[in-house]
């Protein structure tokens, strides 16, 4: 009689034996799947740590490019009618001429009465607004203030000039009434030397000029 069991134990394990090479090659491709996984992974990982750097270099050098401003210096030529701007602060002069019967400010420096002038002494006024365009606070002195009559160099009448010192915060202007005392006949020229700018600021009239017909 044939052996049923042995033909069966012989098929069965011939069966498991045709089985064996298929797992065994399956076991590579499932390695190179988690393989390619994992390298996908990484390079994700890599790329978002790329994106966050350059987010913060351009924020860091945008963030130093806005804060840090560097203070101007050296001597600024303005004229009467035009507003001048030096360093955060804007300076307009309105009015710069000679006169024989000067006006008085609402708020003078001195309480002292004014002096008479000499009879070849002329007065010289200055009107002017003074405007802070910082952050910071400005002092805005008149005895910062001078004026250049011809070849000299004229103080502030205190008692015809004013409002007293003060300091401006952001966006906070100051007009002020300026006098001095000098020779008579000559082209003024106002000359503002502040404690917080590093030069000298002059401020006059600009030169007419003439037209010839012919």
């Amino acid at each position: 009689m044939p052996d049923f069991g042995r033909n069966l134990e012989r098929e069965t394990g011939g069966a498991a034996e045709r089985r064996r090479p298929g797992l065994r090659m399956g076991r590579p491709g499932s390695r190179g799947i988690w393989l390619i996984l994992a390298l996908v992974l990484v390079a994700g990982i890599l790329w978002c740590v790329g994106c966050s750097k350059g987010d913060d270099t351009s924020t860091s050098g945008s963030t130093s490019s806005t804060t840090s401003v560097g203070r101007q210096s050296g001597d600024v030529q303005g004229q009467v009618g035009k507003a001048l701007t030096v360093g955060l602060v804007q300076i307009t002069l309105n009015a710069l001429e000679a006169t024989l019967n000067p006006s008085l400010p609402s708020q003078r420096m001195s309480d002292q009465p004014p002096v008479a002038p000499g009879a070849t002494d002329s007065f010289y006024q200055a009107f002017l607004r003074i405007e802070n365009l910082g952050d910071t606070p400005v002092r805005v002195d008149g005895n910062d203030f001078s004026c250049l009559v011809g070849n000299s160099i004229c103080v502030i009448d205190v008692t015809r000039s004013g409002p007293e010192p003060r300091s401006l915060l952001r966006h906070a202007s100051l007009d002020m009434l300026l006098t001095f005392k000098g020779p008579a006949g000559y082209e003024p020229v106002l000359v503002y030397r502040p404690p917080w700018y590093d030069g000298v600021i002059r401020m006059s009239r600009p030169a007419e000029t003439t037209t010839t017909s012919t």
